[in-house]
């Protein structure tokens, strides 16, 4: 979570707006071979952090469309529900893994430009919702903060988690 609260749908933008850009120019700048054959003690790649942040970003997608966040991470839903998020990203890198470097970035920019176009249409009271306005039949999700955390931590805070990673792979 920000030292400074993100409190507000333009707020929100704001930060994804700006945090999309840092990780589009960052990866703009590296090879194929930066982002497909060194890979980490876990065996990821930089491409398989981006198929993440898809996956991830893909799964408040769902959320805001009031779909399970399982179907849009691509995971059954009692894994998803278990609450294993190594298991649970396991299975999407697993999943993913002969996917070419370009279909993930595809796939990364195809769902940020849909979520970015969705959150533009909210507004700050559909931001402050919680989560089982959204999904209330998804047990165990509801933590009693609003909707606008699970987007950062979604968004904006998830590309910054994975940049570094990224570019310390690519050896950048």
């Amino acid at each position: 979570m920000q030292d400074n609260p993100i409190t507000t749908q333009s707020e929100l933008l704001s930060a994804i707006d700006a945090g999309w850009a840092s990780l589009a120019d960052a990866l703009a700048q590296l090879s194929e071979t930066q982002l497909t054959v060194p890979t980490d003690a876990a065996g990821w790649t930089g491409k398989d952090h981006i198929v993440h942040l898809a996956a991830w970003e893909r799964s408040i997608l769902y959320l805001l469309a009031s779909k399970p966040r399982h179907a849009g991470l691509g995971v059954d839903e009692a894994l998803y529900l278990s609450g294993d998020d190594d298991a649970i990203n396991g299975a999407i890198q697993s999943q993913h893994r002969d996917i070419s470097l370009a279909d993930a970035l595809a796939e990364l920019r195809r769902v940020h430009t849909e979520l970015r176009a969705v959150l533009d249409g909210l507004s700050d009271a559909d931001v402050h919702k919680m989560y089982s306005d959204y999904l209330p039949e998804e047990p165990g999700e509801e933590d009693g903060t609003p909707i606008i955390d699970r987007v950062v931590g979604n968004t904006s805070e998830h590309y910054a988690e994975h940049l570094p990673w990224i570019l310390a792979l690519a050896g950048a």
